[in-house]
């Protein structure tokens, strides 16, 4: 069988590009049908893609010995059909946007679907034991066949140790925890005080910056030959 040759189409593109790649393999597979038959057939089942979803797929074939299957080459265009590929890109996704970027989505299902299943259980669970949540969801935004966009992230919170308070405001949130007297090293000897935040940051606290200099400061005080 000949392979007709790409003239109008997404099916007539796929076709040419699969008997470049794969030559008699293709006509092979396709024995049986016309050239006309067989643009007709792939140009009904790539209804409702864009160009850049089949180029997807063909540059996924060039790794391919074999031509795929059109349900094949239907998950190679559109990766968030299967649902452990778009899965791997969720949590991809969802760690991005704990950075404050908005992550890489092959489709906003992938994103809603992630947000359904919850983001604290995509990044605290293995596949095995999401997947059937997980599917569903998937299965659920997908059938939608509209979705909302995505949203851009929240800013990222600063890294501990990184956050900047002023004294009065290390006082005030101090003073609702019921240890504001900790940022008064006079109101008890130098040396407890500091012991005690000598103890938090062992314990892997992380004071502000306000509070480091503070403690600094009162290192200096209480022991200034040692400075």
């Amino acid at each position: 069988m000949q392979v007709a040759e790409a003239s109008n189409g997404l099916g007539a593109l796929v076709v040419h590009e699969m008997h470049l790649l794969y030559g008699a393999k293709f006509a092979q597979q396709w024995e049986g049908l016309t050239p006309r038959e067989l643009k007709d057939s792939w140009n009904q089942k790539l209804a409702g893609l864009g160009e850049s979803h089949v180029r997807r797929g063909l540059t996924a074939c060039l790794t391919r010995e074999w031509p795929p299957t059109l349900p094949e080459f239907l998950k190679l265009c559109c990766p968030w059909l299967t649902p452990e590929v778009a899965y791997h890109e969720a949590v991809r996704g969802v760690s991005a946007r704990r950075r404050g970027e908005i992550g890489n989505w092959s489709h906003p299902a992938v994103y809603w679907a992630a947000v359904g299943v919850s983001t604290v259980d995509l990044l605290n669970s293995n596949y095995g034991a999401i997947k059937a949540r997980w599917e569903r969801t998937l299965a659920e935004e997908l059938s939608k066949g509209a979705w909302p966009d995505i949203p851009e992230p929240r800013a990222a919170l600063p890294a501990p140790g990184q956050t900047l308070a002023s004294r009065a405001q290390a006082e005030a949130a101090l003073k609702k925890m019921g240890t504001g007297k900790l940022l008064e090293p006079r109101s008890r000897s130098h040396r407890e005080w500091i012991e005690k935040w000598e103890a938090r940051i062992a314990l892997g606290g992380h004071p502000t910056k306000a509070i480091a200099e503070m403690l600094t400061h009162a290192k200096h005080s209480a022991n200034p030959e040692r400075i």
